[in-house]
């Protein structure tokens, strides 16, 4: 840790140094960090039902049938038939023939820029 310490002090010096924050609040278009109340203006919750109670009514009910967790990657142990229907349903609202649900945002833009690119 010695050898990093001038390299961290110059990050402090020019305000470059990051740490984490502690939310007091549900993740939001507002977070209150440290008593203040902020805009949050980073959020990947696009369509602001992360706090929704009616989402979290859904995942309690899906919690407690279904588990927690996938246990494996969906081509390994299969799906669940919540999983299948809810690609079915957003087949029909897109009016497409086939959707394929992703496991994290980051998943699913991978996957795209995949095939955009060809690579």
């Amino acid at each position: 840790m010695r050898q990093l310490e001038p390299e961290l002090e110059r990050r402090r010096q020019a305000g470059l140094y990051r740490s984490h924050r502690v939310l007091a609040s549900p993740q939001g278009p507002e977070v209150v960090v440290k008593g203040r109340s902020l805009l949050n203006f980073s959020s990947n919750d696009y369509l602001g039902l992360a706090a929704d109670p009616r989402v979290a009514g859904a995942l309690r009910e899906g919690a407690t049938r279904w588990g927690c967790g996938a246990g494996a990657a969906h081509l390994v142990t299969g799906h669940t038939g919540a999983h299948r229907e809810l690609e079915r349903a957003l087949a029909r609202f897109t009016g497409r023939e086939r959707a394929l649900l992703f496991s994290s945002g980051y998943l699913a833009n991978l996957a795209v820029l995949t095939a955009l690119c060809g690579r």
